[in-house]
């Protein structure tokens, strides 16, 4: 079994809220001093709206998505996947949403963000009971180059929202990358071994 609230409590190093010109809201673990402002620089260059972007930084994965008038942004160890991110920050911001009226907070332009301090105990316990949201599913797939079968983490609103099925979803690993084709019920219909660029 593959324990997505350990993963989570383990890797995960930031969860960011902001806007062009300051942060909402962060968490960080208690074990992270690390400070990550360049990063977020980085993160608000992309200027198209909901569509997830993602940074690899060495030993950081960096996931971000502009909703609205905010960009969320999540970053983990190189242990967690994409997917499991993504899944993550759309949590987040259905949460932060439900939580607080955001346009409405924003409207005043002198407001202090402290008030949305209260949101890491929402964080906290959101990664505490990941496994239990069933936002994503681990499936596994066969890599030809590996010659050994891989866990994908595959989130629910990839597979719902797909245009057309199977699925293509690139998994990079280990400097390879496999093309895995999953159907509505989750299933592999096939792997093939792509090229890269970038």
């Amino acid at each position: 079994m593959y324990n997505l609230n350990k993963i989570l409590q383990s890797d995960l190093e930031f969860i960011n809220i902001s806007n062009e010109d300051f942060t909402l809201f962060e968490y960080k673990p208690p074990r992270s001093f690390k400070n990550f402002a360049l990063d977020l620089n980085i993160v608000k260059q992309n200027t198209k709206s909901n569509i997830f972007f993602h940074l690899f930084r060495g030993n950081l994965k960096i996931v971000n998505i502009r909703l609205d008038d905010l960009i969320y942004t999540a970053g983990s160890t190189n242990k967690i996947q994409y997917q499991l991110l993504e899944a993550l920050i759309e949590q987040t911001a259905k949460n932060f949403n439900i939580t607080y009226d955001v346009k409405y907070i924003l409207s005043y332009g002198n407001f202090d963000n402290s008030i949305f301090r209260d949101y890491k105990d929402e964080i906290v316990k959101l990664i505490q009971t990941f496994d239990e949201l069933k936002a994503v599913k681990v499936i596994n797939v066969p890599c030809s180059v590996c010659d050994k079968v891989l866990p994908l983490i595959v989130k629910k609103s990839f597979i719902e929202n797909a245009e057309s099925y199977p699925a293509p979803l690139v998994y990079m690993h280990e400097g390879h990358s496999i093309l895995c084709f999953i159907d509505k019920n989750y299933d592999v219909r096939g792997v093939e071994l792509v090229n890269i660029t970038g």
